[in-house]
């Protein structure tokens, strides 16, 4: 079984088949909106990380050239090696016209194309030759050598760079020219359809690469029948904007100037994309298991229950997309290491994973008997879009299984009493009788349950715990064996230093 969820398939034929998150019509909405376009552009599709975004710039992507669109993908991650990112976004730029010169039917357009296309690839590399840093950017904008921030940089060079400057500014404009001169042609051939140039992964990327990739594309490549979509994190992008110029620079202001159009990708709804994740994981197989070998109708409720609290409590925005991915497939895993004999307690493996997911600390504070089921629900319930579910028919789950595993803490002769609950505790001294009886009776419900359904009176808290931290302990292991090995590597060629990014640790 993988760990890490298997990137969604793009089929080439329907690209919205395993769309999980009803993308269909916001690409719909999109591709009218570059179909208009005449011009040079410059638009962002802005998302928090992990929502989902690659994933939707693959099925746009798709769907472009489903439409007759001319498009390139061009990811920024995967190449801040280079050192210049004119030359690696002119090299998948030609690359990707190459491309769509095979594909032209028209022997005489398709001879006709390709010179054009062979003559951008040259003009690149007069602009290659002429790289030294400032000049291209200066050159590009338009910028005088002296005077101005530039010029103040530049002021101390000799003679020989101010011959590079000049050559620099005539490579950029003969490229451009020549740029257009393709762009156009293509566009005639596609009914009018621009280039579509889709870089992602931006916001990953080192600040000085992304911010000078930024001003590449804007300043060289903005010609007509050219759109650019960038995948971006607007914040995270602030971020790098800021780490190149300095925390008080207006890096909302400056980003501004790059975008002509701003489009924030709608947050999608979760339940299907969970679903299939519980299918994907093998988690709905072990819950059919489950019916098949016990009474029925008390399986079926369990399974219900544990498909209805992944749904409500994974809407938190606090997490991402990938990272709800990222846990379904862990809990996979621990529900895929049961023998078949060993009782699942479905129901409590899954609250004890969704407190760990939330808030690791808390989980460990409440497990070692730090923290009281009143801590633990009052801080769930106070999570960004969580609130809403207490005293829901799925919050007073959550809170009568909190019960039943203090139950299972509680020393024998208090256990009848449903141990030391301080929700029973709080709502008797509150003086709510309707509701202490309701969430004692819903928590007796679930001891009673268990037993019927396994022919055990453990209620499974301690098992469920041990098999969790079992197998994060494994994860762990492996993250921790996996970045010395990389930090060997390192030491070895002198590569970057590894480092865990908390978002990739269990």
């Amino acid at each position: 079984m993988r760990i890490q969820p298997h990137e969604i398939e793009v089929p080439e034929n329907d690209p919205f088949n395993n769309d999980l998150l009803g993308r269909r019509e916001t690409v719909q909405v999109l591709t009218s909106i570059v179909s208009s376009i005449e011009g040079p552009c410059v638009l962002s599709v802005d998302a928090a990380w992990g929502a989902g975004k690659t994933t939707f710039l693959k099925m746009w992507a798709q769907h472009l050239r489903n439409e007759g669109f001319p498009v390139v993908e061009f990811n920024a991650w995967e190449t801040d090696f280079s050192e210049e990112p004119f030359i690696a976004l002119s090299t998948e730029l030609t690359e990707g016209l190459n491309q769509e010169c095979k594909k032209c039917a028209d022997a005489s357009l398709k001879e006709s194309l390709q010179k054009k296309v062979d003559e951008v690839k040259g003009k690149a590399k007069e602009v290659a030759r002429s790289l030294i840093p400032g000049i291209i950017k200066a050159a590009a904008a338009g910028v005088p050598l002296v005077g101005g921030v530039v010029g103040e940089s530049l002021v101390a060079l000799v003679e020989e760079k101010l011959n590079a400057y000049e050559e620099a500014r005539k490579s950029v404009k003969t490229f451009r020219s020549s740029l257009q001169n393709t762009a156009s042609t293509l566009a005639e051939s596609k009914e009018g359809r621009p280039l579509v140039v889709m870089i992602d992964e931006l916001d990953r990327s080192r600040p000085s690469y992304a911010v000078e990739l930024l001003e590449v594309a804007k300043h060289i490549f903005a010609v007509d029948h050219v759109v650019f979509v960038l995948g971006v994190n607007r914040s995270e992008l602030a971020h790098s904007v800021n780490a190149l110029y300095g925390d008080g620079f207006d890096a909302t202001g400056y980003l501004g100037r790059f975008f002509d159009l701003d489009f924030r990708l709608p947050k999608p709804g979760r339940d299907s994309f969970i679903g299939a994740l519980m299918k994907e994981t093998g988690i709905n197989d072990c819950l059919e298991r489950l019916r098949d070998r016990y009474k029925p109708e008390d399986a079926s409720k369990e399974e219900e229950d544990v498909l209805n609290l992944l749904q409500a409590f994974f809407v938190t925005p606090d997490l991402s997309l990938r990272q709800v991915g990222q846990s379904i497939h862990r809990l996979g895993l621990v529900f895929a290491s049961l023998r078949e004999e060993q009782p699942l307690f479905a129901r409590m493996t899954i609250v004890m994973f969704i407190l760990r997911v939330l808030d690791l600390e808390l989980y460990q504070r409440f497990i070692d008997g730090e923290a009281s089921d009143l801590e633990v629900a009052d801080a769930v319930f106070n999570l960004p879009g969580i609130k809403d579910l207490r005293r829901t028919d799925v919050g007073d789950q959550f809170e009568a299984t909190l019960i039943v595993a203090i139950h299972d803490k509680a020393s024998p002769e208090i256990r009848s009493q449903i141990g030391n609950s301080e929700i029973l505790r709080e709502l008797h001294n509150r003086r709510s009788p309707s509701r202490h009886d309701e969430m004692r009776q819903l928590a007796y419900d679930i001891l009673q349950e268990n037993e019927r359904l396994y022919g055990t009176k453990m209620v499974g808290f301690k098992e469920s715990v041990r098999r969790i931290e079992l197998l994060s302990t494994i994860l762990t292991e492996e993250v921790q064996s996996f970045l010395k090995y990389k930090a060997t590597l390192n030491q070895a060629f002198g590569l970057v230093e590894a480092q865990a990014s908390p978002k990739d640790t269990p």
